[in-house]
């Protein structure tokens, strides 16, 4: 085996081919080279020159006259192949004493535990042979963290199952109210559209109203134009929208529906007075017109004040062979009525399906089951669509410099 900087188009062929996190593509080489001139494609190649092994590092100044290395949900091999873990890390240190590492931080892409939505383990993957190795090689395991950290990628990861399900089985296996909600959002018209770069400032309002709401600020708005210039190709803007007028007019063609069948039921009765099923039927009847009437009431006057459009909810999507990923997003909590965020779900759970993805991740989940958790509202939304929730590996840290680390450690600059 050789331990080699990669090209780009041979890591893309691996980890196209292996499970790996989006991160690990040569599309985030790229971005990371533009912003800060610093990335590293390495791997391992057999002895007949196949790719056996691939991570990118990202590098940053560190103290500094020093380096701090990180490949993020990497590296990307067989991890049941320990003979190849320790070569890769092995090779991966002298590269890195080469390259005046002071430190590097690992997290490979690897379950530790399978939870239910509710947090009861349901599968769990014995790692503790690639953990020892990795502790013999200087790795030294950050612990399984609970909630959310800038450091590091989140090790909680809500994801819905995709492989062999039909729409119509997935649609099945959600919850009650999370299936009603979809359809409800198709009977009130509820569309989705892909938003260029240059309407990015629409998505990021959208966002700034969720992190004013919840309280919390996550990214600018150049990020998010930065990660769409990055992962072009495999990346979605998702607006949520809705037209009023036409709204509007499925509201008045249903209430003269509406009013058809109460006036056949009021026929019925002058027929037959005493009909008790009859009476059931124009009571419901009755109360569903006095409904209909009051959204169209509600949906003109909405017109008169917010437009005929609404944006609802808007959310970012970063995709490989794999997985679909639910980034970020954002809605206007005024209109939360029309469910926009569960319109884009479920669309995008379709695109995925029709590009022959079989994992839908929901992406991070602060791993705090409780009711208290801080992101209860959000654990509950995914878990409507049936997702479980995987918990991962977690973070390995290595000192290459120990001396200079501590002295960085002592005084708060690491």
């Amino acid at each position: 085996m050789k331990f080699v900087t990669l090209t780009p188009r041979e890591f893309d062929d691996y980890t196209e081919t292996h499970y790996s996190h989006f991160t690990q593509t040569s599309k985030n080489y790229y971005d990371l080279l533009e912003k800060s001139g610093a990335a590293h494609l390495l791997g391992v190649k057999d002895n007949k020159g196949n790719v056996v092994a691939a991570s990118l590092f990202s590098e940053a100044r560190a103290l500094k006259f020093f380096k701090y290395f990180y490949s993020q949900r990497g590296p990307v091999m067989d991890y049941n192949n320990i003979e190849l873990v320790e070569f890769f890390f092995k090779n991966l240190t002298a590269y890195l004493e080469k390259h005046n590492c002071l430190y590097v931080r690992v997290d490979p892409y690897i379950i530790e535990h399978v939870h239910t939505a509710d947090g009861d383990i349901i599968q769990s993957y014995d790692n503790r042979i690639l953990k020892e190795k990795l502790e013999k090689l200087g790795y030294r395991h950050q612990g399984m963290t609970i909630g959310f950290t800038k450091i590091s990628q989140i090790p909680w990861l809500s994801v819905l199952n995709l492989k062999d399900k039909s729409e119509k089985q997935l649609l099945k296996e959600m919850d009650y109210q999370t299936r009603r909600n979809i359809k409800k959002t198709e009977e009130m018209g509820v569309k989705i559209r892909t938003l260029s770069s240059e309407e990015t400032p629409k998505f990021y309002e959208l966002v700034q109203m969720a992190e004013e709401k919840h309280n919390f600020s996550f990214r600018d708005e150049d990020y998010y134009r930065r990660l769409q210039k990055a992962y072009e190709g495999r990346i979605l803007l998702q607006l949520a929208y809705i037209n009023l007028t036409d709204y509007k007019t499925k509201l008045e063609t249903k209430l003269q529906n509406l009013e058809t069948q109460y006036q056949d039921v009021q026929d019925k009765l002058k027929e037959n007075a005493n009909s008790k099923k009859q009476k059931t039927k124009a009571q419901q009847l009755d109360q569903q017109i006095n409904s209909t009437k009051r959204k169209i009431n509600e949906t003109q006057a909405q017109i008169e004040s917010d437009g005929e459009e609404l944006d609802l909810a808007s959310a970012v999507y970063i995709y490989n062979n794999h997985e679909m990923y639910y980034l970020s997003s954002g809605s206007n909590p005024a209109y939360n009525p029309y469910m926009g965020a569960y319109a884009l779900q479920w669309e995008m759970i379709k695109y995925a399906k029709n590009l022959g993805i079989d994992r839908y991740n929901f992406y991070g989940v602060s791993g705090d089951f409780s009711e208290n958790a801080e992101d209860y509202g959000v654990q509950q939304f995914k878990k409507g669509f049936n997702a479980h929730v995987e918990n991962y590996i977690g973070d390995f840290i290595k000192v290459i410099k120990p001396a200079v680390f501590r002295i960085g450690k002592l005084t708060g600059k690491i």
